[in-house]
């Protein structure tokens, strides 16, 4: 990997603005470059000429695509299309950052393989799961890499869910929190690591890539996350209907790392040790 240029996508979010610090020779795509325009993207690849195209750029807000489909599809779907045309006959490397979401229903408590077929229910995880199958289809290098659930970097990030609840808990004596779905909660610099290891390790494909856990809720996140910051403030399971969505989303988003594991590559550590090392480093900016 030393030598080789890396191109981020989405690098003002919360992975990409972390992919930079990380990777030595990684520059970013210009933010302001819509990706569902071709000819921008293409003069912008070939401006930089990438080994590794590290593509975390998305419309991630699962509400607003429901309500926003030709925006979701263009952006999720057809940005990544641009993207892939550029490496088609090219030596490239073509990262695609994906969700456990898309999985879908099948399951009702048990985790997700990346050998269970998938049935995307709300519009964001069709329209991933759309650009999954371009790569699939069009690349022979390529990984997807499917997590959910992030966290991590900088305090002050717009989607920091992990430093959120801690100032809302600051404030309140209770606070309530979903436990209708259960996930993977992920840190970035975890995922950042196993990114890292498939690379050294020349691993193409599919791999979910999660922090382990099981059956984990929303509220066992939040009641982890006060009780690590050590706030005084008491969690509550929400009354139904009390966090009420649009999107139709899976009340199951759970994986295991399962090719990772089979392959001895799984650098994913616990969950909960991993929320404690990130809050940790958080404290220290107090």
């Amino acid at each position: 990997m030393h030598g080789k240029k890396v191109l981020v996508t989405g690098a003002t979010g919360m992975l990409g603005s972390n992919i930079l610090k990380v990777f030595e020779n990684s520059i970013p795509l210009d933010s302001t470059i819509d990706i569902s325009n071709l000819s921008l993207v293409t003069q912008a690849l070939q401006l930089h000429q990438p080994d590794i195209i590290i593509h975390t750029a998305a419309y991630t807000n699962v509400e607003e695509c429901e309500e926003q489909h030709d925006k979701a599809y263009c952006i999720n779907t057809l940005g990544t299309q641009n993207l892939v045309n550029y490496c088609i006959d090219k030596e490239v490397l073509f990262i695609y950052i994906s969700s456990t979401g898309i999985y879908g229903t099948q399951k009702d408590r048990e985790a997700y393989t990346e050998f269970d077929s998938v049935t995307p229910l709300t519009i964001h995880h069709k329209s991933k799961y759309e650009g999954e199958k371009v790569i699939i289809n069009h690349l022979n290098q390529y990984l997807i890499i499917r997590t959910g659930w992030l966290y991590g970097g900088d305090k002050t990030h717009a989607k920091n869910f992990v430093y959120k609840r801690f100032l809302e808990a600051q404030n309140k004596e209770l606070i309530y929190s979903d436990n209708s779905q259960i996930g993977n909660p992920t840190f970035v610099e975890d995922l950042i690591r196993q990114i890292e290891v498939l690379i050294e390790h020349n691993q193409y494909g599919l791999f979910n890539c999660v922090n382990r856990a099981s059956g984990v809720s929303r509220y066992d996140y939040v009641k982890k996350t006060i009780e690590l910051f050590n706030v005084d403030c008491e969690v509550k399971v929400a009354p139904s209907g009390m966090f009420e969505r649009i999107a139709p989303i899976s009340a199951n988003e759970s994986a295991i790392n399962y090719k990772l594991e089979l392959l001895n590559l799984n650098v994913m550590s616990d969950w909960e040790l991993s929320l404690e090392t990130y809050i940790n480093q958080l404290k220290k900016e107090f």
